[in-house]
């Protein structure tokens, strides 16, 4: 009995994997007359990565082109083509998934001065080696593409995307219609559709709260989206449209956000119109119509974002730090209340006007054939304008050195006084600066020397005061809501005289820390529960 066990076993046929490919397309650049576009290419390579972070897409499947021209993309899409065959003749199926965002008309895609002709586009797509083709198109008349053999819009058909693929065929999603124009617009930071169909796929358009992103949820969120963002623009509305061409449908998952390690969570009794902005980029990352009853649950990259809630007559907003990750539910009660016209409302980052910092300092030697030194300082950062500010410190730093014929120990007092300016990135702060210092020197130098037989002990003390410049440049990265991480460097320059001799000196410090924000304006944040 155990012998005909074991043969079963071994002659029972492997279950065929899965395996996704990826080939994601972006062209700022399209014809001569075409107006260049500013994220196109970036699009590509977000989208690329959703589909790694939460579609199962493995880097060395994922394929991004940035600003390539005809040639190039087909080149590609024959290596993509020949991995679709390997995988299948091992056994597996293939999964494609093709982006493209940038310029195009009827014709084809403008490509850096380049046509990939609309028709080779589609032959492609039907005759792919892949088991199940899914494209998304933001470019304007991209509609073209599903219209080049008569294509039609369809109703919208379940397509999930599983560990087992039960689906074939083509299932194509284009921004526009035929004859219709995509839009970009620098407050989605992108295309009104592929900054849709992004936040959908990271979560936005998890509708029945099972943490799994379907071919239909993507594509009804991104045609309300789109639809919206560009009604409110008052230049005519953008219509997605949805093809497919599937046989044998069945459970296929197109992104996956339950467990994944960062997310903004809406409970159930919270209703009304919730926007994302990121606090690096300043652009809406997410937006949410939320209705009562319902549990959402956005992915989120790590970073720090505003949560806002527009009202009649004012505004609700919350800081959402996911930069260590974890979940942040919303609650409105925790949310603070600000004017229409505060900076605030439209996503700002309130940073608060007062830091201070303590830093362990590592210096380079103050001039030739001195020590190392090391020590501490303290500094202040005074806001005066939302991006700069009024920085002041003091430190003192010291080192000795050792040799055969005494010891020399050099110190350095200083004081700075200077303007820093900072840059809000996606999880810390980039400060750069730079001033004025004044300098106090002492050294110390202990040796002794023989003469007619006798060892005597010299001791030799000398100070000078100096001032110069300095420069620095560092990283701040919040822990908290008052506390934070530092750390930088910074070059000093100065004269000073040696050997009755003046001449400059430069000195490099290296430094890191601690550091604590105060006062400003209360700003509600998105707590973890």
């Amino acid at each position: 009995m155990l012998a005909l066990l074991l043969l079963l076993l071994v002659a029972a046929p492997a279950q065929a994997e899965t395996v996704r490919l990826g080939l994601f397309v972006g062209n700022n650049d399209g014809f001569g007359e075409d107006e260049p576009l500013r994220h196109a290419e970036r699009e590509a390579k977000d989208v690329a990565r959703i589909f790694q972070d939460l579609g199962g897409l493995l880097p060395a499947r994922t394929v991004v082109l940035q600003g390539a021209n005809a040639d190039a993309v087909r080149d590609e899409i024959t290596r993509v083509e020949a991995q679709a065959r390997e995988i299948r003749a091992q056994g597996n199926q293939a999964l494609l998934v093709f982006y493209y965002s940038g310029h195009a008309s009827r014709s084809g895609l403008h490509l850096a001065g380049t046509l990939l002709e609309m028709p080779w586009l589609q032959r492609w797509l039907e005759t792919s080696a892949a088991d199940l083709r899914i494209a998304f198109v933001d470019a304007c008349e991209s509609g073209s593409l599903a219209r080049a053999k008569g294509g039609t819009p369809v109703e919208v058909v379940e397509v999930k995307v599983d560990d087992a693929l039960t689906a074939s065929g083509l299932a194509l999603i284009t921004s526009t219609g035929p004859l219709s124009v995509a839009r970009e617009s620098d407050a989605f930071g992108g295309g009104v559709f592929s900054r849709a169909l992004a936040t959908g796929l990271r979560g936005t358009a998890d509708i029945d709260g099972d943490g799994t992103i379907t071919l239909r949820e993507v594509y009804r969120h991104a045609f309300s989206e789109t639809v919206v963002g560009t009604a409110s623009a008052g230049a005519g509305i953008q219509r997605p449209e949805l093809h497919t061409d599937l046989s044998s449908v069945g459970d296929v998952v197109l992104t996956r956000v339950g467990d994944q390690a960062a997310g903004l969570v809406l409970p159930e009794e919270l209703e009304g119109v919730y926007t994302v902005v990121s606090v690096g980029s300043g652009q809406v990352v997410a937006r949410i119509d939320k209705a009562a009853g319902e549990l959402r649950r956005l992915n989120l990259p790590s970073g720090r974002y505003v949560v806002r809630k527009v009202r009649r007559a004012d505004v609700l907003v919350a800081e959402l730090d996911l930069v260590w990750g974890g979940d942040r539910w919303v609650q409105d009660e925790q949310m603070s209340v600000v004017p229409l016209g505060d900076p605030l409302a439209k996503g700002g980052w309130s940073e608060k006007p007062i830091r201070l910092s303590l830093r362990g300092v590592f210096a380079s030697p103050a001039v030739a054939a001195n020590p190392v030194m090391g020590g501490g300082e303290v500094s202040a950062r005074i806001r005066l304008a939302p991006q700069i500010g009024l920085a002041v410190g003091g430190g003192y730093e010291t080192g000795a050195l050792w040799s055969f014929g005494g010891r020399v120990r050099t110190g350095m007092g200083r004081a700075t006084v200077g303007i820093q300016g900072v840059k809000r990135l996606r999880n810390v702060d980039l400060v750069a600066g730079g001033g004025a210092a004044l300098l106090l020197f002492h050294q110390n130098l202990q040796y002794t020397e023989q003469e007619d037989r006798r060892t005597t002990a010299e001791d030799v003390l000398a100070r000078q005061l100096t001032g110069g410049g300095y420069a620095e440049v560092g990283l701040h990265l919040p822990v908290g809501p008052v506390v934070g991480l530092e750390l930088g460097i910074r070059g000093l320059f100065y004269p000073v005289e040696v050997d009755f001799n003046r001449a400059f000196f430069a000195l490099g410090q290296a430094w890191g820390g601690v550091a604590f924000r105060f006062g400003g304006k209360a700003v509600g944040r998105v707590q973890a529960r």
